[in-house]
């Protein structure tokens, strides 16, 4: 304990000899502090440009995000657009076919030329033009509707004209178009044809009174319903669905015309690359940025359904990056007042602990020349620094007191090591002596286990002996066994074939039984035969008395005599037949006899057979009897070898209790020898640690010298 205390004592001395070695070398490294500001200025930099790319990261983001919203609402707008004016447009389309539908109608422009405005002629168009006015002012969409006739006056919700309007319109193009396809209607721009003889002095009728039309034939194509759509309910839906600022929205018709809003062209869309791309894809709509006047235009398009027509919008870029300008100017100022903070922040606590570690400096210089006098006096003493500063004032105190503690235990140990180096001496010649007597003690450990082993060996080899016998004994015990149960069931089986020996014995007599009563009534079938026999003998005489009745009467009894010959042949196939019954009852009562005598053989044999049965039965008896006392005596068996198994395993038990006894006594002499050479070998070190502790305590002494601590 002494020589590790001392060791102990000479590492701490030698270690903090180096820490003031190295404390003589802290000028040059804290020479370098006034670098504090920058290294604290770029710890704080960092995290707030992190910030600033997390900023940048985020707004990209969310610039992408919101453009995706944004195209994603803009193409949802112009679908509903496009959806809404397709429903309206299918509602006026629908509002063609009922007109050409309706009977005064179909009535009045089925008329032939030349016949005098009567009475019910005036009282139809009165009738068709309040039809026509009630359907424009039901429906919203509606801004005109026109009736033309080859056989009627063309009547209009517009300007009354007294022309029939129907030849004026059928020489226009859009007349010949109509007449030239195979559909019934068309979606068209504008009917300039029509809208020429639409006047009434200053009023005209134009293309602003409306922004497109549908043109339906009638079905004897004699006429045409045509319906403008109203160009205020257009540009109110496209004020109503507006898609930001800037951005122009139109719609287009397949000759086309444009209705646009937000722009004072009347051609946008039509003379645009990506327009007739747009028109010739199989899409119904779709959206791609496109170059609009030398700028960056979101195109948009949805085809209206059932309608030669297409809705398009341009959205200007920036209008849709406007969206995101707030987050970017968020994040620039966030960024640049984050990095302002943090340099005012450098600066003002980088100055603290310069002079902070300036104090620490001067105290430290003091402590590698050796003074552990020195006090670490800081003057602020409310931060880390002076708790720091007081905390090493303690730790210089504690030094300064362990030195001194050092110097008096470095004297005890050196006056120590002499007398532990003679104790150690005598402490080992004892140790030899009884290292050699466990020696001779292991050896006879050894000779005693090995005569055990040899003891349970022979114990295992009888042992193995007793388990064959007892297994043995075992299997004829089951053998016994087995062979009792199948006698029992042999029994059973001899029992079963007795009582089926009985019932064949019942069956054989019953069958006899019934074959002599079939006997009987083969005998009644004789009866019966005799009985035939005679019929058919005074039926053949009758047969005889007939033909001679017949021969005599002549020609007048040959029909009788036919019918007698045909009775004498059936009394001579009954004969035959009766003759043939006979000779089968003559043989089945021979076989019924034979029969007879073959069933009472056999009751004789079943008799027979059920006495040897009995006899059977007995000698099962036996055997099972037999067997049952065999079965008790190798059960008595049984128990004896269970009683020697028992005893045998309580005589193994024993020996290896011995045997493990032995081996663990002499595993402990053999540790108790180990023990004793290590411990041979410990005194022997502890003399020579003796020795170089006495050395080291002088070295020590020597080192201690060097601090100052009064």
């Amino acid at each position: 304990m002494i020589n590790c205390l001392g060791i102990l004592f000479l590492e701490r001395g030698r270690s903090m000899k180096k820490r003031f070695q190295l404390l003589k070398k802290t000028p040059h490294v804290f020479s370098k502090l006034f670098n504090i500001r920058v290294k604290l200025f770029i710890g704080l930099l960092v995290p707030v440009i992190l910030l600033g790319i997390y900023g940048l990261k985020s707004y990209q983001m969310s610039e992408k995000s919101i453009i995706q919203n944004y195209e994603n609402s803009s193409a949802g707008t112009l679908n509903a657009v496009s959806d809404y004016l397709g429903f309206g447009l299918n509602i006026i389309e629908e509002k063609t076919q009922e007109f050409i539908s309706n009977p005064d109608i179909r009535v009045y422009y089925n008329k032939k030329g030349g016949e005098e405005d009567t009475l019910a002629t005036i009282n139809q168009q009165c009738t068709i033009q309040s039809a026509i006015e009630l359907a424009m002012e039901t429906n919203p969409f509606i801004s005109g509707i026109h009736l033309l006739g080859k056989y009627g006056k063309g009547i209009t919700t517009s300007i009354p004209v007294n022309d029939s309007l129907y030849d004026a319109f059928a020489e226009s193009p859009e007349a010949k178009y109509i007449t030239d396809t195979s559909k019934n209607y068309v979606w068209i721009g504008s009917h300039p044809g029509l809208d020429a003889k639409l006047v009434d002095g200053d009023k005209k009728y134009t293309t602003e009174d409306y922004a497109l039309s549908i043109i339906r034939k009638m079905n004897s194509n004699n006429g045409y319903v045509i319906i403008d759509i109203s160009m205020q309910q257009i540009m109110d839906m496209f004020a109503k669905y507006d898609l930001g600022e800037g951005s122009i929205t139109g719609l287009v018709t397949g000759d086309g015309r444009e209705i646009i809003a937000g722009s004072d062209e009347e051609k946008v869309f039509s003379n645009l690359a990506y327009y007739q791309d747009a028109m010739d894809s199989a899409e119904t709509n779709g959206l791609y940025y496109e170059i609009y006047n030398k700028e960056d235009y979101l195109f948009l398009y949805s085809k209206v359904t059932g309608a030669d027509v297409i809705v398009c919008s341009l959205i200007p870029k920036t209008t849709i990056l406007n969206q995101v300008d707030d987050i970017k100017k968020m994040n620039v100022g966030f960024v640049t007042g984050a990095c302002i903070f943090a340099v005012i922040t450098a600066v003002f606590i980088a100055g603290g602990i310069s002079k902070a570690i300036s104090s620490l400096m001067r105290s430290i210089t003091q402590v590698s020349k050796g003074d552990l006098t020195t006090i670490f006096g800081i003057s602020e003493k409310s931060n880390e620094f002076g708790v720091l500063g007081k905390s090493m004032t303690n730790m210089m105190n504690s030094i300064r007191k362990l030195v001194g503690e050092v110097q008096e235990v470095g004297t005890k140990v050196n006056s120590s090591a002499g007398a532990m180096s003679a104790t150690s001496e005598e402490l080992l010649t004892a140790t030899k002596g009884i290292s050699k007597t466990i020696d001779d003690i292991e050896k006879g450990i050894v000779q005693q286990a090995n005569d055990t082993e040899k003891c349970l060996l022979q114990m295992t080899g009888l042992s193995e002996q007793i388990d064959q016998v007892y297994t043995n004994t075992n299997e004829i015990e089951k053998i016994a066994d087995n062979t009792k149960s199948i006698a029992g069931e042999g029994i059973l089986i001899v029992d079963e074939l007795n009582v089926k020996s009985k019932a064949t014995a019942d069956i054989t007599q019953n069958v006899i039984y019934k074959i002599q009563d079939f006997e009987n009534q083969s005998k009644n079938i004789a009866s019966f035969v005799s009985i035939i026999n005679e019929i058919a003998s005074q039926t053949n005489l009758l047969s005889l008395n007939a033909s001679i009745e017949a021969a005599r009467a002549g020609e007048a009894g040959r029909g009788f005599a036919v019918v007698a010959d045909e009775i004498r042949k059936l009394a001579d196939q009954s004969v035959d037949a009766v003759n043939q019954i006979q000779k089968i009852v003559k043989d089945i009562t021979t076989k019924t006899k034979d029969t007879i005598d073959t069933a009472k053989k056999a009751e004789n044999i079943v008799e027979t057979q059920t006495l040897a049965l009995n006899k059977t039965v007995q000698v099962f008896d036996s055997i099972n009897g037999h067997v049952n006392e065999l079965a008790n005596n190798l059960n008595n068996i049984s128990i004896g070898i269970k009683r020697i198994e028992t005893a045998k395993e309580d005589t193994i038990d024993a020996i290896q209790d011995i045997s493990a006894v032995s081996e663990e006594t002499a595993a402990s002499s053999e540790e108790v020898s180990a023990t004793a050479l290590s411990q041979i070998d410990s005194v022997e070190s502890m003399r020579n640690a003796a020795i170089e502790l006495a050395n080291n305590a002088n070295i020590l002494a020597e080192a201690i010298k060097a601090f100052k601590v009064e």
